[in-house]
């Protein structure tokens, strides 16, 4: 089974859709995406912060940035069972979504607050699962996984800071929020196999900004290669080094 949170949950989508497929497509849409194919254009988010709208961009790039990537439209188009991980924003909750409509799941995994809207379903304002499971490795143990392969951006390690500005003080306090929950879900998982693969941490470029993703993705993947050759799993436990890790360092 696959579960995501926030741009995880579009990853994960590709891959439960086209299992066999979904690395060379991956690769392709994240070489090619630019700020506005995801956030939109500059006038209209400088008029809505102006207007005191409740988030800086409206929803209709990435909405359509997501139903370009995938063809599927519900869980049940999926090869494999796949997550979406949501919080609801009135009760603080996480919400797993995993049946039903798939584009307003993955949006509503991907709502930055503050940033896009929440996704109203079934009753509830859902935003980014981030807010509550980063990386959701407790909720993948809590649906039953005894085996966890986890694949995390490393937005928890931000390099040394250079800029005393509001968006940096905001980003490093998400990243060291996000960390914390990667060692709690760790510490609750040590009767499972986990495994943590390598990635470039820390990548020095701000999360909105795709321009190295194909540098990235391509170190990512000679990292891990080199650690999977390596790999000797002996029972439960954690293999690898996650990104906090770094951070705590």
């Amino acid at each position: 089974m696959i579960i995501g949170t926030s741009v995880g949950a579009l990853n994960g989508t590709v891959v439960a859709e086209d299992p066999g497929g979904a690395a060379d497509r991956l690769a392709a849409l994240w070489s090619t995406v630019t700020r506005e194919d995801v956030f939109g254009k500059t006038l209209p988010t400088a008029y809505r912060l102006a207007a005191r709208k409740s988030s800086a961009i409206d929803n209709k790039s990435l909405q359509a940035f997501i139903e370009g990537a995938v063809e599927s439209r519900d869980f049940a188009d999926l090869k494999v069972p796949h997550t979406a991980i949501t919080t609801d924003f009135d009760t603080g909750e996480v919400v797993p979504l995993r049946e039903g409509d798939l584009i307003s799941a993955v949006m509503a995994s991907a709502a930055i607050p503050a940033v896009f809207p929440a996704v109203e379903r079934d009753g509830r304002r859902l935003v980014d699962g981030g807010v509550v499971a980063n990386v959701p490795i407790g909720i993948a143990a809590a649906q039953g996984a005894q085996t966890i392969v986890v694949l995390d951006c490393g937005f928890t390690v931000i390099a040394p800071q250079k800029e005393e500005t509001l968006r940096a003080n905001l980003m490093r306090m998400a990243a060291i929020m996000a960390s914390q929950q990667v060692r709690r879900d760790l510490e609750k998982v040590r009767d499972r196999t986990v495994l943590y693969l390598p990635g470039p941490w820390p990548i020095g470029s701000r999360p909105d900004d795709f321009r190295r993703s194909q540098e990235l993705a391509s170190a990512a993947y000679d990292l891990t290669l080199e650690w999977l050759a390596e790999l000797r799993i002996e029972g439960p436990g954690r293999y690898g080094k996650a990104p906090s890790d770094f951070l705590a360092r």
